[in-house]
């Protein structure tokens, strides 16, 4: 659930003195959500002495004397404006309010910057109850397609109003990962998904889609800083935040270029900043002096343009997609489930409306419109207000206000009912869709086909040409099909047949029970195709096909699931196989979360762990060129003892519970010429 009102928001650059130079020093662009007022002084002089604030993101109803000041404090202004129409108009209508003049708002903003406008035309229009998302709730769309087409025309509708200001540039705030690719098919220029609360996803594909959709569509990414907690009907700015520091080291050593900090009014107080303000400004202080370079991002996941997918709830008791649309699976998606599962341990978790367990009273609910509950205000009829039920019968509070009183009132931290999820393979994953150029697809050495992706003509060529030029493609039967003999290496036999258990090359035999369906390998393919599993009878079960200079790796267990697993082990065998390799860091210690990212000056590494126990283990940081040489803690700004092992280096670290490291390699002779 968002702070702010905004659904549209128009940026005005301007050259600023407190702003990052845009020369390749840093990559830091922070945007802070304020509703300025004579009362929010205090804020905008705070944010002047720290310096490292770009922009202020102002409503529409704004005046001229209290917007037109912040360029001469030296900060680029952005406004809130509702692109499309009637989402204009049913905003301010339910707050009481006259509808903006968006004619008005932009000349305004063109008036407070000194470059033309940017413009922001939404703000979370796919949830918080605002735009688009109550529209499924009216008409409910009957399939995956339908679901679609209505956001993509609610989008070209609100898009066919940004227009009208062609100096503008587009930026969209999404509160869903899964959106961030129709933003930016639509022609926003900066994407923004919103993270830390418990309504939205975890962080993690947060960045995995917006960063793939920046790269498919040439954008800008982001993350946007919710302060809202449903669990105690609040917000967090007094309560420990270290919930905020992980989001922001995670998510700007994996590239993220803009941060959106909402509810910005009450994390400065006229006798200083809160905690979650101080977290800010220790990251900013420390972030703006370096450009952590670009994130390593090694693999590419393919999904169906109109997939609709979201991390599932914990708490959800079915398989659904189109979040409010709440559309059954199709066959396949429990396979998306499943890889993003085992890429993030622990994701599931980020959505909890209920760690503390059951309330006696859902009085004042989780949010008034969020995935867990719908309240009648927001349900267009009784029938569609929903309560999700709580994952136990039992629980520690009476109602959230009893929650948000025993969390204030005793100062606990609410990191432990936070999860964050932690790494399998680290934050290397980008999502792509199924539009995306071959020359895109060409940038990762390796693409996993996910869901039921609908093999084209084009898109057949397109993955011929990526194998062939290099790339290693991974797909299971289901997307590949008797029609694809020729990526495949073998022809698909049109049946199911059960297994029982799995032998991969010569290691001990798995058991568990499956579906697969058979091939037949040609001779004159026979050469090029390995058989990497097995059932008991000896019938394949992965294939790899070497084509040209790369590889189609085909697991024949449809969509990569099991029976009652979303992830078949076999196929978690076959992603091992294929993404350990190009892994740049891998953890020796417990689960943790990481990152890492690299330019001719540095490589760096974050570490960020989500447990209440201090992590303890090694780092091992892969393929480290000999010239780095030297190593250091860019947070405590200490020198960190590292070892050689061959092209690897390896950092023991103990890290406390809840905390982040970022770890920075550089070269003596480099850092003597700066």
């Amino acid at each position: 659930m968002s702070v702010s009102f905004g659904v549209l928001s128009l940026i005005v650059t301007a050259a600023a003195s407190n702003a990052p130079a845009d020369n390749g020093t840093t990559a830091l662009r922070i945007v802070w959500d304020l509703h300025v007022s004579p009362e929010t002084e205090h804020v905008t002089r705070w944010l002047a002495q720290r310096g490292w604030c770009w922009a202020i993101e102002t409503p529409p109803y704004a005046s001229d004397d209290l917007v037109l000041p912040l360029r001469e404090q030296g900060f680029v202004v952005i406004g809130q404006i509702h692109a499309h129409p009637k989402t204009r108009a049913w905003h301010w209508t339910l707050h009481n309010q006259d509808v903006p003049d968006i004619d008005a708002v932009v000349a305004l903003l063109r008036e407070a910057n000194a470059e033309a406008p940017r413009v922001s035309f939404f703000m979370e229009d796919d949830s918080a109850g605002v735009g688009f998302s109550e529209a499924f709730l009216r008409n409910p769309p009957a399939t995956h397609a339908e679901a679609n087409a209505m956001f993509d025309a609610y989008l070209e509708t609100a898009m066919a109003e940004a227009r009208r200001f062609p100096d503008a540039r587009v930026w969209a705030t999404a509160g869903f990962a899964g959106t961030a690719h129709h933003y930016a098919r639509h022609g926003a220029q900066c994407v923004i998904v919103e993270r830390a609360n418990d309504d939205v996803e975890d962080l993690q594909t947060a960045v995995a889609f917006a960063r793939g959709a920046a790269r498919q569509f040439d954008c800008a990414w982001g993350i946007d800083l919710s302060l809202w907690w449903g669990v105690i009907y609040g917000c967090v700015q007094d309560l420990p935040a270290s919930l905020y520091t992980r989001h922001l080291w995670l998510s700007y050593i994996n590239g993220a270029q803009v941060y959106r900090i909402e509810g910005g009014n009450l994390l400065v107080r006229p006798d200083g900043p809160t905690a979650v303000a101080n977290a800010i400004d220790e990251f900013a202080s420390i972030a703006h002096t370096f450009h952590p370079g670009k994130p390593d991002t090694p693999l590419a996941v393919m999904l169906p343009r109109d997939h609709g997918w979201m991390t599932p709830a914990y708490w959800r008791t079915t398989n659904e997609a189109w979040n409010y649309a709440r559309l059954p699976y199709r066959q396949g998606e429990r396979g998306i489930d499943g890889f993003f599962g085992a890429a993030y341990p622990g994701s599931v978790y980020a959505q909890d409306p209920f760690p503390a367990g059951a309330y006696e009273s859902d009085d004042p609910p989780a949010s008034p419109f969020s995935l867990s509950c719908i309240t009648p205000d927001f349900a267009p009829t009784p029938e569609q207000t929903r309560t999700a039920a709580p994952p136990v019968p039992f629980g520690a509070y009476k109602n959230r206000n009893d929650a948000r009183r025993d969390f204030y009132e005793n100062g606990k931290d609410p990191s432990p009912y936070r999860p964050m999820g932690d790494s399998r393979w680290g934050d290397i994953i980008d999502v792509l869709t199924d539009d995306a150029p071959i020359e895109v697809m060409k940038q990762y050495p390796l693409l996993v086909l996910l869901g039921p992706v609908h093999i084209t003509k084009a898109l057949r060529q397109g993955l011929t040409e990526y194998v062939r030029a290099g790339g290693a493609l991974v797909w299971a039967a289901g997307v590949a099909t008797p029609e694809e003999n020729e990526l495949v290496g073998a022809t698909i036999q049109p049946e199911l047949r059960v297994g029982r258990d799995w032998q991969w090359r010569d290691a001990t035999p798995v058991h568990e029970a499956f579906r697969y369906c058979p091939v037949s390998i040609e001779v004159e393919s026979a050469a090029n195709v390995e058989i990497l599993a097995r059932t008991r009878s000896d019938a394949p079960l992965v294939l790899a096909h070497r084509m040209g200079k790369g590889n189609v790796y085909t697991c024949l267990i449809p969509w990569f699931e099991a029976g009652h697993t979303p992830l078949s082990r076999l196929a978690l065998r076959l992603l091992d196989a294929v993404i350990t390799p190009i892994q740049p860091v891998t953890l020796d210690g417990p689960p943790a979360a990481w990152a890492s990212s690299r330019s001719n000056a540095a490589i760096h590494v974050v570490i960020a762990n989500h447990d209440d126990a201090s992590w303890q283990g090694e780092v091992v940081l892969r393929n480290v060129n000999e010239t780095f040489d030297l190593c250091r803690d860019s947070i405590r700004d200490e020198p960190i003892v590292f070892q050689r092992n061959g092209k690897d280096a390896r950092v023991a670290l103990d890290i406390e519970a809840y905390g982040t490291r970022v770890l920075q390699w550089t070269r003596t002779a480099m850092t003597q010429s700066e």
